[in-house]
């Protein structure tokens, strides 16, 4: 089994019942939570819009990282976010959803991809995960 750090946040429609869904669809899929952080509203980051909801969990897994951020996609897409960004490769694009799950830490797995980065490129750039990462209970 593998330890895995996710983030979860959410600021489009019920926030409460994005995040709810998304940990039973993670735990269902994906694995056993181990640490669960408090939910934390927060700032929309890089761009003005609706506060979010933020979160961070710990789970257990058997899905390799390309296989779990395929799953990771899956369960945005079922929760209402679109599943193709129009953005161009490489481009940071920030908007309003349903649910955003990021893969901030997999085992001590460093890997750059042009799908995938571990750990999470911008966790030095946002305090409130770095906040909710000391939060794990």
């Amino acid at each position: 089994m593998n330890t895995v750090t996710l983030s979860l946040g959410s600021n489009l429609g019920d926030r409460d019942f994005y995040l709810a869904a998304a940990r039973n669809m993670l735990e269902q899929r994906v694995g056993e939570f181990t640490r669960m952080s408090e939910v934390m509203e927060t700032k929309s980051w890089g761009y003005d819009s609706h506060d979010y909801l933020n979160q961070v969990v710990e789970c257990t897994t058997e899905l390799e990282p390309m296989e779990l951020l395929r799953v990771l996609k899956e369960i945005e897409v079922a929760l209402g976010r679109p599943a193709e960004s129009k953005t161009k490769p490489g481009t940071l694009d920030y908007h309003d959803r349903t649910i955003d799950i990021d893969i901030l830490y997999y085992e001590d797995i460093e890997m750059n991809t042009p799908e995938l980065t571990i750990p999470h490129p911008r966790i030095q750039e946002r305090p409130f995960i770095q906040e909710l990462l000391e939060k794990l209970k």
